[in-house]
């Protein structure tokens, strides 16, 4: 009797000890619609969760995951704006604001994200569509509370960069539990890759190729190695079959342009570039990378379009610059010069130019810089009664201290360039 009384109590302590670590636990819901976002809410409150931040937009939820470390984040996949729950996972996995013990649940009314997510590069722990009972998201999680549970001294090892004791645990976590093969392989190849032993990280990817020829991330992990061991030409090879098997695998395109830059084929590294953002559309850093190959390349109209994207997705965001408005300025002006549609193009620089000038208002090396754009661009039509307009107008601002000055020398060159000597 005494020893049923105390199982009890230490049975009753124990689920206690557990309320008051899930009420410390920190969880972020990123749901743009209003009653889902209560019912995720309400669904974490009656689990214990009490901790808990809601945001509606992908750009917010960003923010957030790169300043606050979650263990719990609930995110829609379509989130209507310029940012995506896709988006949200790969920056949270990419710049490792939340490891590999974060549980990261995607949610999405979206049918066909069923057929992708087996070869998403990065996965979520698990998904539901909508519409869906909460029997099913308790079932759900719970499942994904184990299985973090069972993976807890790998991803320690992880954090404390000790690799050879998360090859170590990964193995006996294979050998215990069969049907976890695939994420244990993963884990050791990233242990032999970590500790600098390419060779045998790419012994390890191949002989998981012989036996199951389809894993994208075993031919992307071969990749690594081959750039590794200096082998370039064999890694865009292998890098060419990650994105064949699964087009969804993002780093594989930005390796496949990185590689073929090393090889000198800049045109091929701008199509793997383009080939991304076919994929992830609202991608501002690859869209910058495209434009900044497609100016090396001098191909204007691809930077016109990719600079035109990047100022989209950046603009209101904390990621806008001014340097994304001088480069696409000069896209505009050696289109203008090269014989384009002058009319449009003319109308873009104007527009591109007035929220220049708005958006850096208060910096005035911004102002001056975009004056010298508007000139240049002038001069390179030959309109230059207009850039004489425009100096006239940039000069007023430096004396009044919204522009910053030219030396002596700049301003001579500028004048002698107008015919104002």
């Amino acid at each position: 009797m005494s020893d049923a009384i105390i199982l009890g109590v230490d049975n009753t302590n124990e689920v206690h000890q557990k309320l008051i670590d899930t009420a410390k636990k920190r969880v972020l819901i990123i749901e743009d619609i209003g009653e889902m976002r209560l019912m995720l809410k309400s669904l974490m409150t009656s689990m214990g969760y009490s901790d808990i931040d809601v945001e509606p937009s992908g750009q917010a939820a960003i923010k957030r995951i790169l300043e606050k470390r979650y263990d719990v984040v609930l995110s829609d996949y379509n989130l209507g704006g310029t940012i995506d729950g896709q988006q949200i996972l790969e920056t949270a996995r990419k710049n490792y604001s939340q490891d590999h013990s974060t549980i990261f649940i995607m949610i999405t009314a979206d049918t066909a994200y069923e057929s992708v997510v087996s070869v998403l590069e990065y996965q979520p722990d698990s998904y539901l569509v909508k519409p869906f009972p909460p029997t099913a998201f308790f079932r759900r999680f719970e499942r994904v509370e184990k299985q973090k549970k069972t993976f807890e001294g790998v991803n320690n090892a992880r954090k404390g960069n000790d690799y050879e004791t998360m090859e170590t645990q990964a193995k006996n976590i294979m050998a215990q539990y069969p049907h976890f093969a695939s994420q244990c392989l993963k884990i050791i190849g990233e242990s032999l890759y970590a500790r600098g032993r390419y060779k045998d990280a790419k012994s390890h990817y191949m002989l998981i190729i012989q036996k199951s020829k389809n894993l994208a991330w075993a031919h992307f992990g071969i990749a690594l190695c081959e750039l590794k061991l200096g082998t370039v030409a064999a890694a865009v090879k292998k890098l060419e079959q990650t994105i064949n098997l699964s087009r969804h695998y993002l780093s594989a395109y930005d390796l496949l342009a990185d590689a073929q830059g090393q090889l000198g084929n800049l045109e091929a590294a701008q199509a793997a570039m383009m080939g991304v953002l076919e994929v992830s559309p609202r991608s501002s850093e690859r869209a910058l990378r495209l434009a900044q190959i497609s100016m090396q390349l001098e191909d204007w109209p691809s930077a016109e379009q990719a600079y035109s994207r990047v100022i989209r997705l950046t603009r209101e965001t904390s990621h806008e610059k001014v340097e994304y408005y001088y480069d696409y300025l000069k896209c505009l002006t050696n289109m203008m010069t090269s014989g384009a549609d002058n009319s449009k193009l003319a109308d873009k620089f104007k527009r591109t130019l007035i929220r220049l000038r708005t958006f850096g208002k208060t910096n005035p090396a911004a102002i001056s810089n975009s004056f010298r754009v508007e000139i240049q661009q002038y001069l390179a039509r030959d309109h230059v009664n207009e850039a004489i307009k425009s100096w006239k107008q940039w000069n007023r601002l430096i004396k009044s201290g919204h522009a910053s000055p030219l030396s002596e020398a700049q301003k001579y060159t500028l004048k002698k360039r107008l015919g104002l000597l």
